[in-house]
């Protein structure tokens, strides 16, 4: 993932290096939104025109926009304290374990639900993980006791066969 957004740069810089040697300047992005913004104001629709006409570059953008969006969720949610112990708690426990085999890697794209403060709280997540044995979707409910995260309900669904298993 880190790979992708140092790509992604890489690829702007050199898009922006090609079009000055090209062109003799940089893009004036000031100049095309104010342009763009009174093309809108005659005709609402011309935003759209504008947009199919230039089809590859809004997707590029759109694309460069999401990449940045999971990149800032990885480093805020995917460091959490709770994702931190369901991940322990999946990797330390030896029913878990003989089910999934070794976790190979985590998926990027986690969904959390928290609330807490320096001492209680309580968090419900939701994360990917490839293993020896497959993908598994865990859903897990953690309460806060104590400054420390504790993992009260943890659901593992194989993604393969669709088997459930609970642990309390």
């Amino acid at each position: 993932m880190i790979f992708s957004v140092v790509l992604t740069g890489l690829g702007i810089y050199f898009w922006l290096k090609s079009y000055k040697e090209q062109r003799g300047f940089y893009p004036k992005f000031f100049k095309i939104y104010k342009d763009l913004l009174n093309k809108m104001k005659k005709n609402p629709f011309n935003g759209f025109f504008i947009m199919v006409k230039h089809l590859l570059k809004f997707y590029t953008l759109i694309l460069v926009f999401s990449m940045i969006l999971v990149f800032i969720g990885f480093i805020t949610i995917g460091q959490s304290e709770p994702v931190k112990t369901v991940q322990n708690y999946c990797e330390n426990n030896s029913e878990i374990n003989k089910i999934t085999g070794k976790i190979n890697h985590y998926g990027i794209l986690r969904n959390v639900s928290s609330q807490w403060n320096s001492e209680t709280g309580s968090s419900e997540l939701s994360l990917v993980f490839v293993s020896e044995n497959g993908t598994f979707n865990v859903s897990s409910k953690l309460e806060k006791e104590n400054v420390e995260w504790k993992v009260k309900k943890l659901e593992l669904k194989d993604k393969n066969t669709g088997a459930n298993t609970v642990y309390n």
